[in-house]
């Protein structure tokens, strides 16, 4: 996503080569995200997106590999993982591993452009993925779990920006009242992760696909649908009800929501709000690459969302929803 990692044509050539796309003939940086290096490639054989981490393990993506792969065979709207002539999920180069997918159709939406309708569509692909996921056997827990967020809340304490500090003391906060709402004896299972706008490419108001599957783990499904609740319903300040319920509708449709995830899902999406929170500090606020490098995203969106949600309080939430 941001260039942190500059790939020149030799190096693309030699990518080329070793995953068989024919000979080279643009690359361009896609400045977006917060960790990896992504590059939109085109060659003779037709357009790809190549992304390049430093971070993630050989066996973080073998585990991506597989369930795409399986994704791939149930018709889920998933991205299409290449692999290399010799068979690999990816490639060693440029002090790092690089991955490619084939260029995906579609367009990602706008806020102002979505309906209900689109919501519904998007919470019933997100049902379909966590039902057809069900037989996958691959696991990996959740990188960034509360204990993490935590440490992340603990450092920006210290931080000698007051505004900072002073947020992190109100995440925590949060974080704490999160953590008392969450049930323990939830329905586990491959989640997303990070369903953001984003991530999902559109063909009218069907979708097209999801992708980005980078943090996707076995934890809380309720959890997964409160990322994709604030990341969606949340304009202006304040959630959208019918955009909320339009979503839990839709997925509903593919999987029921038990009593247990219905009375935790405040607890999944405060907490999921002091994480982006906090993520974002760190790998946006704090960051010092250049806008050319790296496309910002305002932390102060996801701390209002956090606010919300603890104003309105469980019982709020669940009217918001429907649920």
């Amino acid at each position: 996503m941001a260039l942190y990692t500059n790939i020149d044509a030799e190096a693309f050539g030699r990518l080329a080569e070793a995953y068989g796309l024919g000979t080279v003939r643009e690359f361009t940086g896609i400045p977006q995200g917060s960790i990896n290096s992504n590059y939109r490639l085109v060659t003779t054989s037709g357009r790809f997106f190549v992304r390049h981490t430093t971070v993630r393990s050989a066996e973080v993506l073998r585990f991506e590999a597989e369930l795409l792969a399986l994704l791939h065979e149930s018709h889920c709207p998933a991205p299409r993982l290449l692999l290399t002539r010799e068979g690999a999920p990816c490639l060693e180069m440029e002090g790092g591993r690089v991955s490619v997918f084939a260029w995906l159709a579609g367009e990602e939406l706008t806020r102002a452009q979505l309906t209900p309708e689109h919501l519904e569509s998007l919470g019933l692909e997100l049902g379909k993925l966590h039902r057809v996921t069900l037989s996958f056997s691959g696991s990996r827990p959740n990188p960034y779990g509360p204990e993490v967020v935590g440490g992340w809340l603990e450092e920006l304490e210290r931080h000698p920006d007051a505004e900072l500090s002073s947020i992190a003391g109100e995440l925590r906060g949060y974080l704490a009242r999160a953590e008392s709402a969450r049930g323990g004896l939830e329905p586990r299972g491959i989640i997303h992760a990070d369903l953001f706008m984003d991530n999902v490419k559109w063909l009218g108001d069907r979708v097209s696909a999801f992708f980005d599957f980078e943090m996707a783990c076995r934890d809380f499904y309720a959890l997964d649908v409160a990322i994709t609740f604030n990341a969606w319903c949340f304009d202006n300040g304040a959630y959208r009800p019918e955009l909320c319920r339009a979503l839990l509708r839709g997925y509903q449709v593919e999987r029921s929501l038990v009593p247990v995830e219905r009375e935790s899902l405040f607890g999944h999406a405060l907490f999921g709000a002091v994480r982006y929170t906090a993520s974002r500090i760190r790998d946006f606020h704090l960051s010092g690459l250049p806008p050319d490098k790296l496309a910002p995203k305002d932390f102060r969106t996801y701390l209002a969302r956090a606010r919300a949600l603890s104003h309105m309080g469980p019982e709020g939430l669940r009217a918001l929803a429907g649920v």
